[in-house]
């Protein structure tokens, strides 16, 4: 499981993820590792960022590996209809891209053929960034369900918009904190009769203190992210089952003038062993 979260104010928008990934087997948690990479910018030197949730891995490989192939394919002139232009793209491209390259290309080939009526792994990716020359920001989901289908990207976070945040993976902690309601009082109003689209017009109503505004500092909505997680990390540890939510976190900042940058990132190596050579030095 994971909390991916994308988290948007006036001056950018901020992307964040914990480090877990689940194992699955026979119906059970099997292992949980913690150093999944589930935040990466689709392409270096360009405002767009991902966030992904749910499944880790597609064809053998993990999505953040994965999502190194399409970079490479979509900054390649000769790619035809796959190029990106860095002068006229749009955020909108980028998703519907990430969405062909994943969902057709990796995950219908390898569940495409399961059982009609089997349970299929879901999926959740956030796209968010800045498109060619636009002055102010923007976030689109995909969204790939348990029945296996995968809509085309949605607008979750208009330019216009600002001062809001969404989240996927393990959404408890989040919507009781940010939203107000737990996700169990809205599944008993359901069960009552109450119609899904009235209940979440009655939640969503609700008086609640904002945690987001959108005059927000950059920095103080990167501290807001990492507290969320933070946040989610501690009610998951506590709550029954395994650690499916945890660190370390992952965390990056894209703004219109200094585009994606990383603000915490796991590696797997140290700086001092990668460290350019000097090739005068025997």
């Amino acid at each position: 499981m994971t909390i991916a979260i994308c988290l948007k104010v006036g001056d950018g928008v901020v992307l964040g993820a914990d480090s877990a990934s689940t194992l699955s087997g026979g119906g059970s948690v099997a292992n949980v590792y913690f150093n999944a990479e589930k935040v990466f910018n689709l392409v270096k030197g360009l405002p767009i960022g991902v966030v992904v949730a749910g499944l880790g891995g597609l064809s053998g490989r993990s999505v953040s590996s994965l999502a190194r192939d399409l970079r490479h394919r979509i900054t390649t002139a000769d790619q035809g209809d796959w190029h990106l232009d860095a002068t006229t793209y749009t955020i909108e491209q980028a998703a519907v891209m990430l969405r062909r390259f994943v969902f057709e290309e990796h995950y219908v080939p390898e569940f495409g053929n399961v059982p009609a009526g089997t349970q299929r792994p879901s999926m959740s990716m956030i796209v968010a960034g800045y498109s060619a020359g636009a002055p102010l920001s923007e976030a689109w989901t995909i969204e790939i369900d348990a029945a296996g289908a995968c809509a085309p990207p949605k607008l979750e976070i208009a330019q216009q918009l600002s001062g809001t945040a969404i989240w996927r993976g393990v959404p408890e902690a989040l919507n009781r904190l940010v939203n107000g309601w737990s996700t169990g009082v809205a599944n008993q109003l359901v069960h009552a009769g109450i119609p899904p689209a009235d209940v979440m017009q009655i939640l969503q109503s609700a008086p609640n203190v904002p945690l987001i505004q959108a005059a927000m500092p950059l920095q103080d909505a990167i501290d807001l992210v990492h507290f969320l997680i933070e946040t989610t990390i501690g009610f998951v540890r506590f709550a029954p089952g395994p650690p499916t939510v945890n660190e370390p976190i992952d965390s990056a900042a894209i703004t219109k003038h200094e585009h994606f940058r990383w603000v915490r990132r796991k590696h797997y190596f140290t700086a001092e062993l990668n460290r350019p050579i000097d090739r005068h030095v025997r």
